[in-house]
């Protein structure tokens, strides 16, 4: 069985574990199955259980917008800061990807965002789930230069990252065994983008 070109990417970037990419920096913080507030809400409504609790456990909407995620900047970035981070990504050209790798010598998908940006003053989480939660998401059709475009599997989890170059292309450390490199864009399993 021949599988599509993105499930190198999945198993690349959630090689064991189905919930969480490689953070060597930070404790994991519970697992793919933990309930968030909103699911025990409605596994509460829904079991006929104490409706009162079911609308305290509802999450408190955050700034900017009602139930939107918190973001890094309130207003997008300006180009000259989106052109430093595509450099400092184009500028990483050739080297190796590596499970966890935060760079400089190797890096794995959400690594190379994070440093590319942090070279640009911006400071983005280590995970690629978590990186997309930083900004404004977008649908693909509306993508800018610079937008953080990412993968997600069935349940909305976002498994890999790269930055969108515009016409198509984009920047980023696919698979173990592959180096950062640009391309075009693999349309398999696109979830959007994110706008910082």
């Amino acid at each position: 069985m021949r599988l599509p070109r993105q499930h190198e990417q999945r198993q690349a970037c959630r090689p064991t574990d189905p919930g969480r990419q490689a953070s060597p920096a930070r404790p994991r913080r519970g697992g793919p199955r933990s309930l968030t507030a909103a699911a025990l809400a409605a596994a509460f409504l829904s079991s006929g259980a104490a409706p009162a609790l079911a609308q305290h456990a509802q999450p408190a909407p955050t700034a900017p917008g009602a139930g939107a995620p918190t973001r890094v900047h309130q207003a997008a970035l300006p180009s000259s800061t989106v052109e430093k981070a595509i450099s400092a990504a184009e500028s990483k050209k050739g080297t190796p990807y590596g499970w966890g790798g935060t760079g400089p010598d190797s890096f794995d998908c959400s690594g190379l965002v994070q440093w590319s940006f942090a070279q640009a003053g911006v400071d983005l989480p280590r995970i690629a789930h978590d990186q997309v939660r930083e900004g404004t998401r977008v649908s693909y059709s509306d993508a800018r230069r610079g937008d953080i475009l990412y993968w997600a599997d069935g349940g909305g989890y976002a498994y890999h990252v790269a930055i969108y170059l515009g016409g198509g292309r984009m920047i980023d450390a696919p698979k173990s065994g592959d180096q950062v490199r640009e391309r075009d864009v693999n349309r398999y399993n696109l979830a959007g983008a994110v706008r910082l």
